[in-house]
């Protein structure tokens, strides 16, 4: 039982990233703009294995990011969830729709569901290292975040179809 709950999860956070990123792709906004950014991705494997309703739909990617001091990104969403790891300095991030800061600093650890729109920025003296693993859509090319989708609606009665469709595709 909590194994199908844990895999229904899964699968549900997954539909919401790829739901947003049919969505992105097809109303084409340009990248977000980065400030003091270098990203590196230094890995990226399809999802295989026990949960074989995400075979071959999702890849599992782990990239290094750092951002100099008073770098940033600015508002941006990512095209799937993940955890990530800020190895060195202190990271601010700003939920673009609240305003609540969180501040995570080396040695700790956060989660982003890809589903909101936030800033990441380096309010402090040293550069911020970071590590992110994530899940992206299959094969994608190029960065899993950065890209500014304000135009999506994540409550619309389509995207909701969508979000319907692909459960009972990635389900069967």
């Amino acid at each position: 039982m909590k194994g199908r709950f844990f895999g229904a999860l899964v699968a549900v956070c997954l539909l919401a990233a790829v739901v947003r990123l049919n969505s992105q792709m097809q109303a084409g906004h340009p990248a977000v703009e980065m400030t003091g950014v270098k990203a590196a991705m230094k890995f990226q494997a399809p999802v295989e294995g026990f949960m074989t309703a995400l075979n071959g739909k999702v890849d599992m990617r782990a990239s290094e990011i750092e951002i100099d001091p008073g770098g940033g990104l600015k508002e941006h969403y990512h095209f799937g969830p993940g955890i990530r790891q800020v190895l060195a300095g202190q990271l601010t991030l700003v939920d673009s729709e609240t305003g609540t800061e969180q501040t995570v600093r080396a040695g700790e650890f956060f989660y982003e569901s890809g589903a909101r729109r936030h800033i990441a920025v380096n309010r402090g003296k040293e550069p911020v290292k970071e590590v992110v693993v994530e899940l992206v859509p299959a094969g994608l090319k190029g960065a899993g975040h950065g890209l500014d989708r304000s135009a999506f609606r994540a409550g619309s009665k389509r995207d909701a179809a969508e979000r319907r469709d692909l459960l009972s595709e990635i389900t069967r």
